[in-house]
């Protein structure tokens, strides 16, 4: 697929679908997409980083080569951008056999500090795809997603607590995945406990299920 053929299909929303398909088929399409990130003056590179990070669900090893140019999107201007860098680089983390989420370890998670509420969910979310790569990390990345309830988000600039709830739901959601794995289950129940008081009708709900669950 030449570019002037890419530009019209990335032109195209319904299209998105082709490109994904045909950039599994041929990686080189991954390249101009990349390409197009940091030079597009358009809304065309919104499509651009949605499509690697679709690509990087169905076959994270084809984007992985381009992990440090991710990596770069952690701290993009625009919120887009950078939250299709926090859902890649946790795709990422099932192939990163040379260990490159290292590097961008502490800045990744201290998004989960980002007054925004959206960029914080989105790492507390996608976290257990890290715990389930990279074991070693658990106690860690769990220890910062338990302090998410001390956290203040913030909404057309004031503090929030209805998105510190949201996000508190997403770490609940988040701990499920690797419950069974955790060596922190007690301090996981705790937290679902203290969440059946949310004021968020479906942070309670939520809550719930996690107790029937995984309580004994």
């Amino acid at each position: 697929m030449d570019n002037e053929i890419l530009m019209n299909h990335l032109k195209s929303k319904s299209d998105l679908n082709l490109i994904i398909d045909e950039a599994i088929k041929d990686p080189t399409i991954l390249n101009s997409l990349m390409s197009m990130v940091p030079t597009e003056t358009s809304s065309l590179k919104y499509a651009c980083t949605k499509i690697i990070r679709k690509v990087s669900e169905q076959k994270p090893e084809l984007v992985y080569p381009y992990f440090e140019n991710i990596a770069k999107w952690l701290h993009h201007k625009n919120s887009f951008i950078k939250w299709d860098g926090i859902l890649t680089l946790s795709n990422l983390s099932s192939v990163d056999n040379e260990d490159k989420f290292k590097v961008v370890y502490e800045e990744y998670f201290a998004l989960i500090q980002d007054p925004q509420m959206i960029t914080a969910a989105n790492v507390a979310g996608n976290a257990w795809k890290i715990v389930l790569a990279k074991p070693e990390l658990e106690d860690e990345i769990t220890r910062r997603l338990l302090e998410v309830p001390n956290i203040t988000y913030y909404h057309k600039g004031e503090p929030s607590p209805e998105c510190n709830r949201i996000v508190c739901g997403k770490v609940l959601e988040c701990f499920d995945h690797y419950y069974d794995y955790s060596k922190n289950q007690s301090a996981m129940l705790q937290f679902a406990e203290e969440q059946q008081y949310s004021h968020r009708r479906s942070v309670v709900i939520i809550a719930e299920k996690f107790l029937k669950k995984h309580s004994c």
